[in-house]
């Protein structure tokens, strides 16, 4: 342990989710200890003619309240109950709940890549009466636990493992992830079955390794984070960029910029991501013009991507193919400090790019046959999948500099180095990131779409 970094708490399997108490801010309230406050209960509800609730589904989950729907974290068990109650007599074989993960798209079918089951309870099995009828009031509780990972068989025969999926949902994505908690009466035969059920959202734990030690003492005390000079194992720096390009359409001139990012390149939604620009030429006016905060252009982009292959049902039944296709988002742009030293040719400028709260976390799957491991004692259908699902992708991309007076060879549009991100769903250990720039971006993609997620301490 070094001596000079606070010990903290090492991280559990189940972390804890921050939520505001009743009577505190916001900001406050997101370091509580998840310890101070309940989870969530959401009730649904099936009636008869007369209006009368005569089955009912309690879920517990980590919603911020019951008017979201109900929200689990990789390792959460999702519990509740099913309470049933028939004043009069009635045939029921068996009583079911179930959690479906579902793959959809508008070029297909729905296609059920996981499912797991319990039955909590059955006639054959817990009653003596013959008739096969039940009345009364009854209560069954119950826990099921999604498997962490999918087992995926490629089609050259090699299996890969991958994390069970979180809720997806956007729209420009053709395919989408959905998880349904579905509670089911089954009947005797010849009459229908009775089910009831909701869409729960499903979010995984990504949690970023420590930053460096250097970066962590920046943040306890509150001082400008060390650069690659003095931070070499904190930044990743990319590949210096040959930008050309006339100054007043008099002369041309020739810089070199270098992006460097924050290490390890995965950040926590809610927070942002450090980065250091580096502006080199030996024409001082252009430096001038290409060192000023507004000229740099470093933007996180998002690419949502589907591709084609072939979908086949439990049963056998193929589907039809996909399309491949891309869309790319531009989500967030870093927000420049100007260089106090200002060196003869030579400027460094300190920056990060704020990321909304409610962006959702890198997804990644790839051209495979889909299995899922059932946990023990808990029955389970296996689906397979061939197809192939990128996901959301996330990018930092440089673009050429838009200074005044300045005119970069090629035009401005197109991006000059892009390198990949991941966006995690959970802190890492030590302490928070310290956000220094507004929040200047609002997920318009992501609102509605598992606001119910908070991020992980």
């Amino acid at each position: 342990m070094d001596p000079e970094l606070p010990q903290y708490a090492r991280s559990s399997t189940r972390p804890l989710v921050p939520r505001p108490s009743a009577g505190s801010s916001s900001s406050s309230g997101s370091h509580r200890s998840a310890a101070s406050w309940a989870p969530s209960e959401h009730s649904y509800h099936l009636t008869d003619s007369k209006g009368r609730q005569w089955l009912t589904l309690k879920v517990i989950s980590s919603a911020p309240s019951s008017a979201y729907l109900p929200a689990f974290y990789e390792g959460d068990a999702i519990g509740g109950s099913v309470t049933l109650h028939r004043e009069k007599e009635d045939s029921i074989k068996s009583i079911s709940v179930q959690v479906i993960g579902q793959m959809t798209s508008s070029a297909m079918e729905v296609v059920d890549f996981m499912q797991v089951s319990e039955t909590l309870w059955s006639f054959s099995s817990q009653s003596s009466n013959n008739s096969g009828t039940v009345a009364g009031h009854f209560d069954w509780p119950f826990a099921l636990t999604l498997p962490t990972q999918c087992h995926c068989r490629s089609p050259n025969g090699d299996t890969q493992t991958y994390p069970l999926p979180g809720s997806f949902s956007e729209r420009l994505a053709r395919v989408h992830i959905q998880y349904q908690l579905i509670a089911t009466v089954h009947r005797t035969r010849f009459r229908v079955d009775s089910t009831l059920g909701t869409v729960i959202g499903y979010c995984p734990i990504i949690r970023p390794d420590p930053p460096s030690r250097a970066r962590q003492l920046a943040y306890i005390g509150n001082t400008e984070l060390p650069g690659p000079d003095t931070d070499p194992d904190g930044w990743k720096c990319l590949e210096p960029l040959r930008v050309r390009g006339s100054v007043f359409s008099t002369r041309t001139v020739d810089a070199r910029c270098t992006l460097a990012l924050a290490k390890p390149l995965c950040y926590t939604r809610g927070s942002v991501i450090p980065c250091l620009m580096t502006v080199e030429t030996t024409d001082p006016q252009a430096l001038d013009l290409l060192s000023a905060p507004r000229s740099l252009l470093v933007r996180l982009l998002r690419q949502i991507a589907t591709g084609e292959g072939t979908l086949r049902t439990p049963g056998g039944k193929k589907l039809p193919s996909l399309d491949f296709e891309r869309e790319v988002q531009e989500l967030a742009t870093a927000v420049w400090q100007p260089d106090r030293s200002r060196q003869q040719y030579r400027r460094v400028l300190h920056g990060e790019i704020y990321l909304s709260a409610g962006l959702k976390p890198t997804c990644r799957l790839g051209t495979f046959e889909l299995t899922v491991s059932p946990p023990a004692l808990v029955r389970a259908r296996v689906a397979e999948v061939q197809c192939r699902f990128t996901g959301a992708k996330y990018v930092v991309a440089v673009y050429p500099p838009r200074a005044a007076a300045f005119q970069p060879e090629g035009g401005g549009s197109s991006i000059l180095q892009q390198e990949p991100v991941v966006i995690a769903t959970a802190y890492a250990p030590g302490p928070r990131p310290r956000v220094n720039s507004p929040p200047g971006y609002d997920d318009a993609s992501s609102m509605g779409q598992l606001s119910e997620f908070r991020t992980l301490r």
